[in-house]
């Protein structure tokens, strides 16, 4: 049987739980924690909770000299993908828009390579929206900021 005792603080304990994660939810923690959860979530890969983090830092506070420098650390990371992803765009642009008369132009005009090149322009136009969105993002970012 459980004791009346060990109910209590089990529901102590969830009640704190609940309620911590509310306060953290709605940016009424100290500025640290925001910085450290969106230095975490940067690790993780996770760009738009690092996002959300850092915009609870600085939602209720000033910018401190950690949140500008967690500030860098997420544009440089959204910069980072962003010349990844240009990279490939330059990558595609060879293969579907060659110098005249090179092979690749040859190859292009076959038949058989139309579907690879409708595939590659996709592809491409995938990369475009996701630089475009990663600017907004950016520019987003700098505005909070």
């Amino acid at each position: 049987m459980i004791s009346v005792s060990f109910l209590t603080s089990m529901l102590a304990g969830l009640v704190t739980k609940l309620g911590i994660d509310q306060l953290m939810k709605h940016g009424y923690m100290p500025q640290a924690t925001y910085i450290k959860a969106a230095l975490k979530a940067l690790e993780k890969d996770d760009l738009d909770e690092a996002i959300r983090s850092y915009h609870l830092s600085v939602r209720r506070w000033r910018p401190s000299q950690r949140t500008e420098v967690a500030g860098e650390i997420i544009a440089s990371a959204i910069a980072v993908r962003i010349a990844k992803l240009e990279r490939r765009v330059a990558e595609l642009d060879e293969i579907l828009y060659p110098r005249r008369f090179s092979r690749q132009f040859w190859l292009n005009l076959l038949p058989r390579n139309r579907s690879k090149l409708k595939a590659l322009q996709e592809e491409r136009k995938g990369y475009e929206e996701a630089i475009t969105v990663l600017n907004k993002i950016r520019d987003n970012l700098n505005q909070r900021g």
